[in-house]
């Protein structure tokens, strides 16, 4: 009897002094702000807002990151306030995966324009900016990623200022698009009013971002940049428990079970 108590006894000192050091996850949530550029045989078409002389146009929504299964299906919906060559367009259920220990994302997202639904699009991100923030480890719900920049907002009137800066360079990519809208430009004689380069993004689209690679849009390039020149804001920040800390949980109570179980049949 003294050593099934001992043996009891030591399981159950196990499992609560694992407990507190056992692994959380950290899912991020941010409200975000953006470009999306629209490319065609190797230029950038315009249909944009006039703020980016029409090449671009603004967007924005929010998106969640897990440290662990990292940015996943989510329910990332972009509708453009300003028709895009003359019709509604919404971008929804975006799936966006890592490129195995790479800053890469590799993702796809759907698109309504007009009559034609569920236009299926390849998208590319470089997330060097965007990781290095999360990974930098002085994330706080209120902080600020602007292009390559982190401002934490230390007297929370949302005003980010040169004082408030946490990391000055997060490495963040400079998005292909700058690339296709100036050589456009550069083509068509066109001379930059009102748009202005990117030069950083925390998630910057690629060259290799493919578009719409089937149907009768095929070949039409779709390539949004997150928090290029605008920002991604923290929003919330929620620790959650990883799959192996469940299965040590689980696993650790199945012994006390066990254990319980065996002092029955021995009485």
């Amino acid at each position: 009897m003294k050593s099934g108590m001992l043996v009891r006894s030591a399981l159950l000192l196990a499992l609560s002094s694992a407990l507190p050091g056992l692994a959380n996850a950290d899912t991020y949530t941010f409200n975000f702000t953006g470009r999306m550029t629209i490319g065609l045989n190797g230029d950038a078409i315009t249909g944009g807002t006039p703020e980016f002389d029409n090449y671009q146009t603004p967007i924005s929504a929010s998106l969640t990151y897990d440290t662990v299964t990292g940015l996943g299906s989510s329910s990332l919906s972009i509708t453009l306030d300003q028709p895009f060559f003359g019709a509604s367009a919404t971008f929804h259920d975006i799936a966006i995966t890592r490129v195995g220990e790479t800053n890469l994302f590799n993702g796809s997202l759907q698109a309504d324009w007009g009559s034609n639904l569920n236009i299926l699009i390849a998208i590319q991100w470089d997330g060097t900016g965007f990781l290095n923030a999360v990974n930098s480890g002085v994330l706080t719900v209120g902080d600020k990623i602007s292009g390559d920049v982190l401002y934490h907002d230390s007297n929370g009137d949302q005003v980010y200022s040169a004082d408030e800066v946490v990391i000055a360079s997060l490495g963040s990519a400079t998005p292909y698009a700058d690339a296709l809208v100036a050589s456009t430009m550069a083509n068509y004689g066109d001379t930059p009013v009102n748009y202005t380069p990117q030069n950083h993004a925390p998630l910057a689209a690629t060259s290799a971002s493919l578009g719409v690679t089937s149907g009768a849009l095929q070949g039409v390039k779709v390539y949004l940049d997150i928090g290029s020149g605008n920002s991604l804001y923290v929003t919330a920040i929620t620790a959650v428990p990883e799959p192996e800390t469940y299965a040590m949980m689980l696993s650790g109570l199945g012994l006390v079970g066990w254990s319980a179980r065996r002092r029955k049949q021995r009485q």
